[in-house]
């Protein structure tokens, strides 16, 4: 009788049990409302992840441009490739990469990537809105500067790299919904007071230091003298002869000893097909005192270095030889 009654007891709670450790087939999650649910992505094995030679967009030192560095990114079949290349962008340049500065206010991450055609949507945390710390320190006109490279690096980067033709800049909201997702006109600064969306956004070539933009504002410089700026755009080491760069005193030196550059065009701009150099036909007139001088069919090259266009200094003062 004993036996008997603890074989019932054991089958209560055999059955008892069941019915809460067998898992619901089909089982879903419910939606709460006011509460976004999402379940977390399946993860793809490491060995499914693939390296990939990105190139990403940056400001060139205190230049009103961006630049570009070439590296390799990790991609994983289970995440967006754009998510991966902006969350690369948004953590800055390379350490080899000393000239390049991130644009960025600190905290701002990459919240989601969605692909609608040849448009991409792009929704960033709020730190995107956040002051920069030294704002107080420099002109109205940097501010806006450093709000436009600071999109259009999401831009050119993205163009650059995935079959997108305009981004589409959202911004995360918390609490009370205030209307549009998209980014205001308001961030840019030139007016501050308004709360109209910006609209899709496009490459911007005025922006970028491609061969043909570096070019032009090596001769600018020239004929403006303005030695410093141009100075930054002077060869480290010369491709040629391997002669590094001459200090910054022998530099203007040089320069001031030279006639002046009254006028040039520029034509051409062929990239050699390992894409190290880029070679112009120079037009320019130069004064020296009174006497003015024509020079015609100059050629000038630029070279790459760590993705920069700059020029030797020998490249860009021989055609006076003549």
């Amino acid at each position: 009788m004993k036996k008997l009654l603890i074989l019932l007891l054991v089958c209560v709670l055999l059955l008892s049990g069941c019915t809460a450790a067998l898992p619901l087939a089909g089982s879903t999650a419910t939606s709460v409302p006011g509460v976004s649910v999402r379940l977390p992505e399946a993860q793809a094995p490491a060995e499914l992840d693939t390296r990939e030679t990105a190139t990403l967009y940056f400001r060139y030192l205190a230049e009103p441009f961006l630049a570009p560095e070439t590296r390799i990114i990790t991609a994983s079949p289970s995440r967006a490739y754009e998510m991966t290349l902006l969350t690369a962008l948004l953590a800055g340049p390379g350490s080899h990469a000393t000239d390049l500065t991130a644009l960025f206010p600190a905290g701002t991450r990459v919240l989601s990537t969605v692909t609608q055609g040849r448009t991409l949507f792009v929704t960033l945390s709020q730190e995107i809105l956040s002051p920069y710390p030294d704002d107080a320190g420099i002109s109205a006109a940097e501010q806006q500067l450093r709000r436009q490279l600071c999109m259009q690096s999401i831009v050119a980067t993205v163009t650059e790299n995935c079959d997108i033709d305009q981004v589409q800049i959202l911004v995360e909201q918390t609490g009370a919904a205030s209307g549009s997702l998209r980014l205001q006109e308001s961030y840019f600064l030139q007016d501050p007071a308004s709360t109209r969306p910006v609209g899709p956004m496009t490459r911007n070539p005025d922006l970028l230091l491609t061969p043909s933009r570096t070019m032009e504002l090596v001769c600018s410089l020239w004929k403006s003298r303005d030695w410093q700026r141009l100075y930054q755009y002077i060869a480290l080491r010369d491709p040629t002869t391997g002669a590094g760069r001459v200090s910054y005193r022998d530099f203007v030196t040089a320069m001031e000893n030279l006639p002046l550059l009254s006028g040039y065009t520029i034509s051409g701009g062929s990239v050699t097909l390992d894409g190290t150099q880029a070679t112009y036909v120079f037009d320019a007139a130069t004064l020296q005192g009174s006497r003015e001088t024509f020079h015609q069919g100059c050629i000038l090259r630029l070279c790459r270095e760590s993705g920069l266009w700059r020029v030797s200094l020998p490249q860009l003062t021989g055609w006076l030889e003549e």
